[in-house]
């Protein structure tokens, strides 16, 4: 008898089971075809192209710099460790085995002779160098000096500490680029000027390979008196990897915003009243590689401003 009962359970049990099994499919299919019926028909799934930088304030900068490296790297490029302006040096790591360093030092010049003395002191030189070093040692793997980066200490332009992106840009299947870039800048009150300008390397055959240099990413040019009047144009772009390739390298294409702001106190005496105005223009410019390095043509004309 308890057999018997076992056998009536069991079967009960497996029955609705089975239901359960089918109600479930059920609803699967169901849910399926509401879903292909939501999709879009001409929807084509492809790469998205990468955002580098939306915009200037939205690079994400690389924060390492080894200490210890450093003091190997500075012996291997007969350097002195004091010599180094740290706060103008960073790096990056590019691999498991290999680093990037952008480096600023002092330069040792000739002092100037007994009873001579210049009518403007330019103080001290310093250099710019970029290096790819061995991570285990410091063994320099290889160097550039970048002498548009040089500079004297007390001269008109001035220029800010390198600052190397945080993310490495693939630009092909074999090809990985370190990016950076340097701000140089009036230190006029009243000539107002600064440029941005990005740079992309790489290490080819353990040989540096300049691969975009010196693209102006962010750039301001305008007058003021001083106080609140002023005017001034300013560029400020943003840069994506597109998935489309030129002669084996993805495009990049720069997206640039130019804006327009004239900004007038008011005068009581002329009878001047206060007044500030705003204009923008978006333009977009696409960059290719045309077989040694990313080509672009040098555009200083303002959008806005009549210097002319």
């Amino acid at each position: 008898m308890k057999i018997k009962i076992c056998s009536i359970l069991i079967g009960t049990f497996l029955f609705f089971s089975s239901c359960d099994k089918y109600k479930k499919q059920a609803i699967e299919e169901k849910e399926a075809v509401l879903s292909e019926q939501i999709q879009p028909v001409n929807l084509i799934q492809k790469p998205l192209e990468k955002l580098l930088f939306k915009d200037n304030d939205d690079i994400i900068v690389s924060d390492e710099l080894d200490l210890n490296l450093l003091k190997k790297v500075a012996t291997n490029l007969n350097i002195k460790y004091s010599d180094l302006r740290i706060k103008e040096t960073t790096s990056v790591s590019y691999n498991e085995e290999i680093a990037f360093f952008v480096i600023t030092y002092l330069v040792k010049t000739d002092k100037p002779e007994k009873g001579k003395t210049e009518e403007y002191d330019l103080g001290d030189y310093f250099e710019r160098k970029y290096v790819f070093v061995n991570k285990t040692d410091g063994k320099i793997i290889d160097q550039l000096i970048d002498f548009n980066l040089s500079y004297n200490e007390n001269e008109g332009m001035h220029f800010s500490k390198t600052y190397i992106l945080k993310n490495l840009i693939q630009l092909n299947a074999n090809i990985t680029g370190v990016a950076f870039y340097t701000e140089e800048a009036s230190g006029s009150r009243v000539s107002l000027y600064s440029q941005q300008k990005f740079t992309i390397l790489a290490l080819v055959n353990n040989k540096i390979k300049k691969l975009l240099y010196e693209y102006p990413i962010r750039k301001t040019q305008g007058d003021s008196n001083g106080r609140s009047s002023f005017e001034l144009e300013t560029l400020e772009t943003g840069m994506i990897l597109s998935d489309t390739k030129t002669h084996g390298f993805q495009d990049l294409i720069v997206s640039k915003n130019f804006s327009y702001e004239v900004a007038v106190e008011a005068d009581e005496e002329t009878g001047t009243a206060e007044k500030s105005s705003i204009k923008v223009k978006k333009e977009s410019e696409r960059i290719k590689y045309n077989g040694h390095a990313y080509e672009f043509k040098k555009d200083d004309r303002y959008r806005f401003i009549d210097y002319n």
